[in-house]
């Protein structure tokens, strides 16, 4: 999110940050949203998701979207729309006045989340954690390695850098697994983790009319209003208190 600073934007392995837990089964499909898992474990398959060892396994997981865009809400509401879901992907096309963001009408507190992402490039995206604090999205794959930014792809922007740029190339899928329990935030970009139980200090930006609080559950909110963006196995796990 490249704003100004007064306006901030498996297959067989448990999604244990820090540490791995292998298996012998395949796994349950996750949730979709409303749908109760009655089949048995062997009889269901999964995605392949592209970071096997962190992608989700077991119960609990919901997927946050299908064959179409129930259960999000676009922002501005009164912006035609820029999303929309073709064969499993969602995909952002800004038109000439824009892109919109979108956000999840659940909430969540504590919880895990995955997905994987692709832009083009010289794209910027991000993922705000309960509609207030940015997991920045950005193509900046040939950076220095080891001079990652607060505003770099995977760092929190304008409040933490990755510990290094593990960016892919534009045009390449990518992953993100994301645990975040109150304050403290982890993250593992590309298989590697590059930020590890960091507590965020403030909200990066606070969008009007998302009723959002610190403290309190918040959506999921892609960020839709600077370039093209597709994602795609967006997964997340409520985590009990």
């Amino acid at each position: 999110m490249q704003t100004p600073r007064s306006s901030v934007g498996l297959v067989c392995l448990s999604f244990v940050l820090g540490s791995v837990v292998g298996c012998g089964k395949s796994q349950p499909k996750p949730e979709q949203p409303g749908a109760a898992q009655t089949q048995p474990e062997a009889a269901v398959s999964h995605p392949a998701y592209l970071d096997a060892e962190h992608g989700p396994k077991g119960p609990g997981w919901i997927a946050l979207f299908g064959d179409d865009l129930s259960g999000w809400k676009s922002l501005p509401a009164d912006r035609q729309n820029s999303w929309k879901v073709v064969d499993g992907v969602l995909a952002n096309e800004p038109g000439e006045h824009g892109g919109t963001n979108i956000y999840t009408e659940k909430r969540f507190a504590d919880f895990e989340l995955y997905f994987e992402y692709r832009l083009p490039a010289n794209s910027n995206s991000g993922v705000f954690l309960r509609g207030l604090y940015e997991m920045q999205i950005l193509d900046d794959h040939g950076q220095p390695d080891d001079q990652p930014k607060d505003w770099g792809n995977g760092g929190i922007w304008g409040t933490k850098a990755p510990a290094r740029n593990v960016s892919k190339p534009a045009g390449e899928w990518q992953s993100a697994a994301v645990r975040m329990v109150g304050q403290e935030v982890t993250v593992i970009l590309n298989g590697e983790k590059t930020i590890d139980s960091f507590a965020i200090p403030k909200p990066t930006y606070v969008y009007d009319g998302l009723g959002v609080e610190e403290g309190k559950p918040g959506p999921l909110l892609l960020q839709g209003d600077h370039g093209r963006i597709e994602y795609r196995h967006v997964m997340v796990r409520p985590l009990e208190g």
